[in-house]
């Protein structure tokens, strides 16, 4: 687990935006390139937006692997050169929002080449785009510092790639409100699951002056960009397991410094 602290200062009003996009299994054709492309440009015009990557970026699977299929990988990958080729791909895809990257976090297709072949495409992405590697799972302290003023307001994320084989939209929820139970955060996501979808849990505190207040609590299981079902192309791992389909997309959670709140909608 990795921890990290991002200062941001702001003005009076602003509101930031932070976007957790995850699962793209690029090297499959699969992979829903075109809703990432116009994702990957909603993020560069947004000023005051970041983003984090919660893992599975490519697709990762060698022929060693059960669930490889050449008909079903995308013809740029080179058999003799599997995790370089998508390891290329995906920097490039993503170069455009490289400046406003916080990290990217490592997820089960990323380990298991590690742990199976031997090649780190985890730490050489991280290395070759210029960004922290935040591990499988990590705390995150966003410090707002507000402009000509020692005023300041923190708020602190937990992000995981995530893991199980939830198909139904009450086991993932599960999932989620499970991690949210565990670990003390204002804002959660969760990759792996291919699904979108929010929750919010409101709880009672004290300010500094010792009034209950109010406030609430933000999560979500933040999409992917990878179809189980495509039509005219060989079936998914996903498809032959009748799995549902999956959920293209991401999340926003939208964090406000000045008024100590954050929310969350699919982006």
């Amino acid at each position: 687990m990795q921890v990290k602290t991002v200062e941001i200062p702001y003005k009076w009003s602003e509101e930031f935006h932070l976007y957790t996009p995850t699962d793209d299994h690029m090297g499959t054709k699969h992979h829903a390139g075109k809703a990432l492309g116009k994702q990957i440009e909603d993020i560069k015009k947004d000023k005051r937006g970041l983003w984090i990557h919660l893992a599975d970026k490519g697709e990762f699977i060698t022929p060693s692997d059960p669930r490889w299929d050449v008909d079903v990988i995308e013809d740029w990958v080179k058999p003799d050169n599997i995790a370089e080729c998508q390891t290329k791909h995906w920097c490039d895809v993503y170069a455009p929002i490289q400046k406003q990257c916080i990290g990217l976090l490592e997820g089960n297709h990323e380990d298991s080449i590690r742990t199976h072949s031997h090649v780190d495409v985890q730490a050489n992405i991280c290395e070759r785009f210029g960004v922290d590697d935040l591990g499988y799972s990590c705390f995150i302290r966003f410090i707002f510092h507000r402009k000509n003023s020692k005023e300041s307001h923190s708020f602190t994320g937990f992000f995981t790639h995530g893991s199980g084989c939830a198909i139904t939209k009450g086991a993932k929820l599960n999932r989620l409100e499970r991690v949210m139970e565990a670990f003390d955060a204002d804002l959660y996501a969760l990759g792996h699951m291919h699904d979108l979808i929010t929750d919010s849990k409101p709880y009672l505190t004290l300010d500094s002056r010792n009034r209950i207040k109010q406030k609430e609590k933000v999560g979500a299981v933040a999409g992917c960009y990878f179809t189980t079902y495509s039509q005219a192309v060989r079936a998914s791992y996903g498809e032959k397991k009748n799995y549902p389909p999956t959920a293209v997309g991401t999340v926003m959670f939208t964090i406000k410094p000045l008024k100590g709140e954050v929310t969350v909608s699919v982006a």
